[in-house]
C-alpha cells in the first residue's frame, strides 16, 4: 500500500518538529535514530524512510528552527511595527529563557551542535543564518543597510549568546540578572 504524497509530507513534518525537540534537549551527540523516532512515536525504520542518516535530520532541524524564527520576526514587524524589536527582546529574554529545552530557539540550543558539524552543514546553516540577519536587519533603525545588519548580527549574538550563557548556571536568580543586564544592552543597540 502506497501512502499518499500528502501523508509522507504529514508524516516528515512530524518528524523533523520530534527532531528538533530532541536535539534542542539533549544535543546532537546527546540522542540517536532511535531516540529520535521514538520522539516522534515511529519506529527507526520509518526515520530511515525520511532522513538518510541522523547527521540529515540535524541539518533538517537546524534550518527548520532558523526558518522558524525568521518567519516569527518578519510576523512580529508586521504586526508591531516600530516596536517589533522590542518585543521580540522581552520575548527571548523571557519565554525563550525560561521554556524547557525542547522548546528553546534553536539559534541557542543548536549553534554549539553546528560549529562541530560537516563543512557542508555549516555552509546550509550559515545561509539560512545571514537570511535571519537580513529579515532583523529590514525592521532596524540605520543609516545604511550595512549598519542595519551590523547593529542585527549583533543583536542576534548578544541574544542568543547570553541566553546560552543564562541557561547555564543553576541559579535563577543569577539568570534573571543576566537577563536583565542583556535587556539593557539589547535595548541600547536598538
Amino acid at each position: 500500500m502506497r501512502y499518499q504524497a500528502e501523508h509522507k509530507q504529514e508524516a516528515k513534518a512530524k518528524l523533523l518538529e520530534a527532531a528538533g525537540r530532541g536535539f534542542r534537549r539533549l544535543g546532537h551527540g546527546g540522542i540517536g535514530v532511535d531516540g529520535l523516532a521514538k520522539e516522534a512515536g515511529v519506529t527507526s525504520g520509518a526515520f530511515y524512510g525520511h532522513f538518510k542518516s541522523k547527521d540529515a535530520a540535524f541539518e533538517a532541524a537546524a534550518l527548520a528552527g532558523l526558518d522558524s524564527l525568521r518567519e516569527a520576526i518578519a510576523s512580529l514587524q508586521d504586526e508591531q511595527g516600530d516596536h517589533w524589536a522590542e518585543l521580540f527582546i522581552e520575548f527571548y529574554l523571557g519565554e525563550r529563557l525560561h521554556c524547557g529545552l525542547d522548546a528553546s530557539c534553536g539559534l541557542q540550543s543548536l549553534t554549539p551542535d553546528v560549529m562541530r558539524a560537516s563543512e557542508d552543514i555549516k555552509a546550509s546553516y550559515g545561509a539560512a543564518l545571514e537570511k535571519v540577519a537580513q529579515q532583523m536587519a529590514k525592521g532596524l533603525q540605520g543609516s545604511t543597510e550595512e549598519a542595519r545588519l551590523q547593529k542585527a548580527w549583533s543583536l542576534m549574538a548578544l541574544l542568543s549568546g547570553g541566553v546560552t550563557m543564562a541557561r547555564s548556571v543553576g541559579s535563577r536568580d543569577t539568570r534573571d540578572v543576566i537577563a536583565a543586564h542583556l535587556k539593557q544592552a539589547a535595548l541600547a543597540l536598538l
